[in-house]
């Protein structure tokens, strides 16, 4: 089977988007043939230099073919353009602009080497389904994203220029969901739409009026035997918590859930870097909690996951996401996570892997971790049942899993259409 994937970022050494492009395309290529188209805004070639630092270690791929799209000098500006405040919306235009150098290439590959079917990769935003559906074979679209928007009171923990960013994005969000003619369109030739979260697969089937399946858009890689770990009462309760210190990250939900939290034996873990840094120091300071808090600045990533394997629970406070790596990593250790019901981590995380916060407003959120929190020392042994079952998660949520799951898609669509043809 002759696969096409667009997967705009692609690489085998880093994570996010351009991680998610490669472990599927890699995956994929271990059964099919597989050809990926992939890009850069960048004059440098950031995608270039990964892809030739990986060629230069001979690394055997012999299924996998590439073909890097340098963006045209046209979407080259506008994506220059995208960095100027407000100016946000500028990077979807320069990406669809990509993404019709994409279709003319891969054209003239299908017209070499005929495909047996395309299926857009990334990027997961719902905004810019690219083209490759107009080549007229089965055509797969996602797991997508970007349905799930922040409710409004969030906002004033914000700074002004992130109040802007978000609160432009869920305006014209809310217009795109229902009335984007491009993606509609894209949706009514899918054969297949997977939605990362339960607000991306609403959009998909209650407003595009397409059949739609879940999927997370990135997956776990279970290592070895891992115990569950164990919390005993008196023990320093042990938090982690990872990410920018960007306002959407919204640590002083977790905070002020802190302060208010009758025992005091704990120890909260801060991984990571941003501007909010110098604010938040400061709430912590006069909630009186700053004893308690450790400030690790940004980790290596192995560093990083040692540090978190030291601790007793994830907290990820985030208000949006797509699917953190950070969580899924957690799973993974066998680290339970306490996180909002929403985005990618509310559909990771299950109720025997963590512990969820309804997404509404502050206040609610706060009482949720505080509540969560607060049932942890009450019933010290609902760690080691939640460690238990976020290992169990992690193997349910590994990349075998999400690849089985592209493939028996892949060969279903072939079966049919190879039934079609014998009729």
């Amino acid at each position: 089977m002759r696969i096409l994937l667009s997967a705009f970022y692609l690489s085998p050494f880093r994570g996010s988007e351009a991680g998610v492009g490669w472990r599927i395309a890699e995956g994929l290529s271990k059964k099919y043939d597989v050809t990926i188209l992939c890009g850069d805004f960048t004059p440098g070639g950031i995608t270039a230099g990964d892809l030739k630092k990986f060629r230069d270690q001979k690394l055997p791929t012999p299924n996998l073919e590439i073909h890097e799209i340098r963006a045209d000098k046209i979407a080259q500006i506008l994506h220059k353009l995208h960095a100027l405040p407000g100016m946000w919306f500028f990077y979807y235009l320069a990406y669809e602009r990509w993404q019709r150098q994409a279709l003319k290439l891969a054209q003239e590959l299908h017209c070499r080497a005929p495909f047996d079917l395309a299926h857009h990769v990334n990027i997961i935003g719902f905004r810019q389904p690219g083209y490759l559906w107009k080549l007229g074979i089965p055509w797969f679209w996602g797991p997508i994203a970007g349905a799930s928007m922040i409710p409004w009171g969030f906002f004033s923990m914000m700074s002004r220029a992130e109040q802007f960013r978000w609160g432009s994005r869920n305006l014209i969000n809310s217009w795109q969901m229902r009335h984007s003619p491009r993606c509609i369109q894209a949706a009514k030739h899918a054969r297949r739409i997977w939605g990362v979260t339960p607000e991306d697969c609403h959009m998909v089937s209650n407003l595009w009026k397409v059949p739609v399946e879940s999927m997370l858009e990135t997956g776990t890689t279970p290592v070895g035997q891992v115990a569950p770990r164990t919390y005993h009462d008196g023990e320093i309760l042990k938090l982690a918590w990872s990410g920018l210190f960007q306002g959407r990250k919204a640590l002083p939900l977790l905070l002020e859930a802190l302060a208010l939290v009758a025992q005091k034996n704990w120890e909260l873990h801060i991984l990571g870097q941003g501007p909010e840094e110098k604010k938040w120091r400061a709430i912590a300071g006069n909630l009186g909690i700053s004893d308690h808090l450790r400030w690790h600045g940004l980790l290596e990533r192995n560093a990083a996951l040692v540090k978190m394997n030291e601790c007793h629970l994830l907290v990820h406070s985030s208000v949006k996401e797509g699917t953190p790596h950070v969580v899924m990593e957690a799973l993974t250790l066998g680290l339970p996570v306490m996180c909002h019901d929403s985005c990618g981590m509310g559909t990771a995380v299950d109720a025997g892997s963590g512990i969820k916060v309804p997404l509404r407003n502050p206040m609610t959120s706060i009482a949720g971790f505080r509540h969560g929190l607060q049932g942890i020392f009450l019933n010290p042994s609902l760690i080691a049942k939640l460690s238990a079952g976020a290992i169990a998660r992690a193997s349910q949520l590994s990349w075998d899993t999400i690849i089985e799951k592209l493939s028996d898609a892949y060969e279903e669509e072939l079966a049919q259409k190879a039934l079609l043809f014998n009729l």
